[in-house]
């Protein structure tokens, strides 16, 4: 075996009319022709006029490629906005890496490996009309000055884009030499492997052609007259642009087949050069050029010319380029043969026509078809050759039949740069793999994870249709599904004999199939001091497990949100933990069913332990990306000719609004959002959120305004994700004083308009209360999934007996069960019992027609009191819009249950729902009767409407109960929090930038179990019916007092004035993009002017008293919430990690 050989281990493509390498590779054997008429409406559509159409010199044939427009933005983590503002080729060879490397079973977060990244591409021409429509609007500075546009459309961002988003960290190099540029790469990435740079290397090329379909054809140039690729045939007159992204895996060969690797081919050496003046022409190519980098390929390799069975040559189909290429290729070859006619001649672009910087590595892949199985494709379209007497003397056949090798298939990849920079490569089979298959089995535990349920469901799909297509190994899928993926939350484990595990793929239930949604969480080992357990197979546990997994010897030691494997022979399984039986007669198979449960619960599981020496990786299934279409130019007319107007009309056609600015202040202000969103045309009433508003440019915008206008707006507050130019404006004019009375400020009072909607809701139909039955027993919790709604379930199963019905928003019970799990887990709560909790799968607003279906009408027999936590909290939508989620399903609830008897009813409302009482020195009365206080906002609005709503249910019988809690912190006992939070994200944001603001409005807050624990208690007592509760200490707090409880808990700040703290974290935000950053640059705290603000909260004291409970918080308590935070969220992480771990290394050393 050659020190210097390259495995290829995986690969992933994407070309016309194949989304996959198998696809592709069926096509060239199948002698598919890409190129094909197109229909005038999309012509047109690509800028195409009537002139040019009906012209007869226009050649309206050319390729598509599939999913061109579409893109996987969500699981990149990129916005709208973002994602259009990227050219295509660099989105899809994004797509397109990922896929070659889990077809290398090299995508794992867990392999240590150093990746490279080494590709080519070019001027796409999507990034080209963006820059133009730009150009035109907005003048030629503007569109070179535009940084988006550069990061999302330039040649040298491609590789880097990609190594960020994939975490790669070996070299990242942009490889620009034209039509060669890909074989370039995969050169330079073979050399990189040798020297050591990388472990794993990528190598390819992405050009993506659309919007440009058809061209005008001109003789005696590159492009033929009807649209066909003819490579070395007699009627060849040029070529055709195609589309095409490729990406091959590169290891060093002794190394692949260490690992298990799975070698499609041996790359056995590469040549590049170029061809210097020695030629007619800069563009046309040189025979002595190509000459010498052909030969210098083969002698690399040490591969004689004899040994080739097929020659993927460049084949530009031109008449010159053609007959240079062969003379060029026959004297190479000749000076190791002097046989003729052994070797086989074609081209891929006579499938799929010139790719420009992809040709090489098209025809590099095909290469690594052809050397891996032996096959020989047809050379599509080939009549006779336009010498036939220098092709029947050199060493080539071109034949349009399918073919096979008789022995070990050589092949070599020339590749011809226009400018005269050449590559080729050699390639040969295959060796025989020498890592052990990991063995047989009765029964294989596949695991498989994704972002979420629905592609969770499609990748088990994928893998079903790859099990029964092809005779794939179940234990060495095994294998590779647990060395060789990434891990997301969303998780399943199969668990089934081999020829079981395809029906149990598609229909995934238990007790097979095992699914749930489990963050990242630690484990425990628990083993008794008596315990029998072999050393080695205590070593291999600890060793699969995360560093740092503690060893205990009793249970009660252990923290609550450990996943807990326990040792031993008498335990039972139970929640959170997984018993490994030590008189197990298998104990290696008992240790893997443990860590299977461990990693199905969210522990990271390092698999390399339980198979050091068997286990091959195999192709399997890429991940199903969810994409959606983005794609800027459906905004932009690309008409030849087409000014700014056309530009902007055809951009604005999807706004009913003008653009045009009443005054100088909305005309500021179009100009921001246009430079901010890198859009021509918005309109004053377009929507930040629609245009791709996230929270950093909210900040930017925030910013901008304040540069322009010396005014500073909260984008928040003043709507959020529906903020307008047209609002903006307002509140900039009332802050300048330029047009007296602003409509209301700030943006948090109701929304003229909405007074109607309330005096609608007030009416609403609640139905009659049906005639006395016997009163149920058991309990409906509405949002138990949310974060308050989670530690209410938890109390109601430690405070009734009876079962709990829990409406979730799923397809069915058994995924809304798993909602509920997922919750208890991610706030360290123990798993909900699934022998009391019941599942009624539904949304709030459909309940009443579920609630009459589910279960044959169970839930109106059984039901005898409901608590209603469900909410949307949301500060910026008006009221008209909230309602739909908040009010009317309210109301729907309450007439269902009146129709069923069901006279319980415990409401968790908000104190946004008072107001202070008229006479009472601004204090906040626990009544039930209230007024609307007009700076409630849309959500408080909601909420007051929803009480007074079950007021007018009281009046024939109904039982209410009303608590109002305040802003609901992190649990007082583990610190478990919301993290959406936006006062922690204030918190965290302050110790990020190492001050706090000086800054005593009050703030009214209690930990969450403490509410849920009132809440509960309290609604089974009797004297609460008809009783308002606030949830509140009676003395709130200040941002300055918070910040002062953590400076005492070990985490100090310097204080400064607001103003100073927001334009810190502003800035900071700006520099590293981070959300809690810009959504706590956002934040204008809701607490009250007046720092002796008080609420009265008399309800609860007694159970508080009773108790021994304070529901003020501690430093401790704030403390815990940031650290509980910080290890579940790595945005968090970065954030406050290396302060909070510096603190607690103080506090050990202490």
């Amino acid at each position: 075996m050659s020190d210097t050989a390259i495995a290829v281990v995986g690969v992933g493509c994407r070309f016309p009319d194949a989304w996959t390498p198998e696809e592709f590779w069926s096509n060239i054997d199948n002698g598919v022709i890409s190129m094909r008429p197109l229909p005038d409406d999309l012509l047109r559509a690509s800028g195409v006029d009537e002139e040019t159409l009906r012209g007869s010199d226009y050649v309206r044939v050319g390729t598509r490629l599939p999913g061109a427009a579409e893109f996987a933005a969500d699981f990149f983590g990129y916005t709208p906005r973002e994602a259009e503002l990227i050219d295509p080729q660099h989105r899809i060879f994004l797509e397109v890496a990922w896929e070659a490397l889990e077809r290398a079973g090299h995508i794992s977060s867990a392999d240590a490996k150093t990746v490279g990244v080494f590709a080519g591409s070019g001027v796409g021409p999507y990034s080209a009309a963006l820059f133009a429509a730009k150009a035109r609007t907005e003048g030629v500075a503007a569109a070179v000055g535009d940084l988006d546009l550069t990061l999302g459309g330039e040649v040298d961002f491609l590789p880097s884009r990609t190594a960020y988003k994939l975490g790669l960290r070996g070299p990242a190099l942009s490889v620009q030499t034209g039509c060669s540029s890909s074989l370039y790469a995969l050169n330079y990435a073979a050399l990189s492997l040798l020297a050591g740079e990388c472990d794993i290397a990528l190598a390819g090329g992405s050009a993506v052609q659309e919007p440009l379909l058809g061209y005008r054809h001109k003789p005696g140039r590159a492009l033929s007259d009807d649209g066909q690729c003819r490579s070395f045939d007699h009627r060849s007159n040029g070529t055709n642009h195609g589309s095409g992204v490729g990406v091959v895996v590169l290891r060093r060969l002794a190394d692949a087949l260490a690992d298990g690797d799975e070698v499609l081919a041996v790359l056995y050496g590469s040549a590049v050069g170029n061809d210097g003046p020695d030629k007619i022409g800069y563009v046309a190519p040189s025979p002595a050029g190509i000459t010498r980098v052909v030969s210098g390929a083969l002698n690399v390799s040490g591969i004689s010319a004899e040994r080739l069975r097929y020659v993927e040559a460049h084949g530009t189909a031109t008449p010159l380029g053609d007959q240079v290429e062969l003379a060029a290729l026959t004297t190479a070859l000749r000076r190791t043969s002097a046989g003729t006619g052994y070797c086989r001649l074609g081209s891929v672009m006579s499938n799929i026509g010139h790719t420009g910087p992809t040709a090489g590595i098209a025809g590099f892949i095909k290469a690594v078809h052809i050397a891996g199985t032996g096959v020989l494709p047809p050379h599509p379209a080939f009549e006779r050759p336009r010498e036939p007497g220098v092709l029947a003397e050199s060493p080539f056949t071109i034949s349009t039949e399918l073919g096979h090798s008789t022995d070990d298939c050589y092949v070599l990849v020339n590749s011809v740069g226009m400018g005269g920079s050449n590559a080729a490569a050699v390639l040969g089979p295959p060796p025989a793999r020498t890592r052990a298959a990991a063995p047989r089995r009765e029964k294989v535990r596949l695991q498989l994870s994704a972002r979420n349920r629905t592609e969770l469901d499609a990748l088990s799909r994928k893998l079903a249709d790859a099990l029964e297509r092809s005779e794939l190994p179940p234990a060495d899928v095994m294998y590779t599904l647990r060395v060789g993926r990434r891990d997301f939350e969303e998780r399943r484990v199969v668990t089934a004999e081999p020829g079981r595990l395809a029906a149990a793929l598609r229909l995934p239930r238990p007790p097979l199939v095992k699914s749930r949604r489990s963050p990242a969480r630690r484990a425990a080992l628990v083993i008794g001091a008596d315990s029998a357990i072999p050393a080695d197979i205590r070593e291999l546990l600890l060793a699969a497990l995360p560093a740092g997994t503690e060893t205990f010897t009793d249970t009660a030691a252990v923290p609550a949100d450990r996943f807990v494997i326990l040792v031993g022979t008498g335990p039972q399984p139970g929640e959170d933990r997984h018993v490994l039986r030590e008189d197990a007669p298998d104990l290696r198979d008992e240790v893997e069913a443990a860590l299977t449960e461990a990693w199905l619960q969210g522990v990271p599981v390092d698999w390399t332990p339980l198979s050091p020496d068997t286990g091959r990786r195999i192709a399997l299934p890429s991940y199903p990306f969810t994409r959606q279409r983005y794609w800027a130019l459906d905004r932009v007319s690309l008409a030849p000719g087409a000014g700014a107007a056309a530009s902007a009309a055809s951009a604005a056609s999807a706004a009913p609004v003008a653009d045009t600015a009443g005054d100088d202040v909305e005309a500021g202000l179009l100009a921001i959002w246009r430079d901010l969103f890198g859009v021509p045309a918005i309109g004053l009433d377009d929507h930040f959120g629609a245009l791709g508003g996230t929270s950093l440019l909210a900040v930017q915008l925030a910013l901008e305004i304040e540069n322009r206008f010396g005014c500073m707006v909260n984008v928040h507050r003043a709507g959020g994700s529906k903020v307008t130019v047209r609002r903006l404006a307002e509140l900039v004019r009332a802050q300048k004083d330029m047009s007296g009375t602003p409509n209301t400020g700030l943006g948090d009072e109701l929304d003229r308009g909405d007074d109607e909607f309330i005096d609608a809701d007030l009416k609403l139909p609640l139905g009659s209360v049906a005639s006395a039955r016997s009163r149920g027993k058991d309990f409906l919790l509405t949002g138990a999934t949310g974060f308050l709604g989670a530690f209410l379930l938890r109390e109601l199963l430690d405070h009734t007996t009876g079962r709990i019905y829990c409406v979730v928003r799923a397809d069915d019970e058994a995924a809304g069960m798993d909602r509920l799990r997922a919750a208890a887990q991610k706030f360290t709560l123990p798993e909900p019992d699934a022998e009391r909790v019941h599942v009624v799968p539904a949304d709030l607003r459909d309940l009443a027609k579920a609630g009459e279906v589910y279960r044959d009408g169970e839930l109106g027999r059984r039901v005898g009191h409901i608590v209603h936590c469900a909410a949307k909290v949301v500060f910026t939508e008006p009221y008209r819009t909230l309602r739909e989620e908040n009010v009317l399903p309210m109301a729907d609830l309450l007439t269902w249950a009146r129709g069923h008897g069901i006279r319980d009813f415990s409401y968790v409302s908000s104190l946004a729902a008072a107001g202070p009482a008229m006479g009472s020195a601004n204090r906040y009365l626990e009544t039930r009767a209230q007024s609307l206080d007009p700076q409630a906002g849309s959500y408080g609005a909601g909420k007051w409407v929803c009480e007074r709503l079950l007021t007018r249910a009281e009046e024939d019988g109904m039982r209410v109960r009303v608590f109002r809690p305040g802003l609901i912190m992190s649990s007082s006992r583990t610190g478990a929090g919301n993290d959406k939070d936006l006062i922690y994200f204030a918190l965290i944001s302050g110790l990020a930038v190492g001050g706090h603001p000086q800054d005593d409005r009050v703030l009214m807050m209690s930990p969450v179990d403490l509410v849920a624990n009132a809440i509960v208690e309290l609604a089974l007592s009797p004297g609460s019916i008809g009783r308002a509760y606030h949830l509140v200490a009676e003395r709130g707090v200040s941002m300055r007092r918070l910040f002062a409880l953590l400076g005492a808990a070990g985490l100090p700040t310097e204080p400064m004035p607001l103003a100073d703290w927001q334009q810190r974290v502003r800035r900071l935000a700006l520099e590293t993009g981070n959300p809690i950053l810009s959504a706590a640059a956002l934040l204008e705290l809701e607490g009250h002017d007046d720092d002796e603000l008080a609420v009265q909260a008399a309800g609860w004291q007694p159970w508080l008293s009773r108790k021994g409970l304070d529901p003020r918080l501690t430093g401790q308590t704030l403390r815990r919430g940031i650290e509980f935070l910080a290890r579940r969220d790595d945005l968090v992480m970065k954030l406050v990690g290396d302060l909070v771990a510096r603190d607690e290394e103080s506090e050990t050393e202490r």
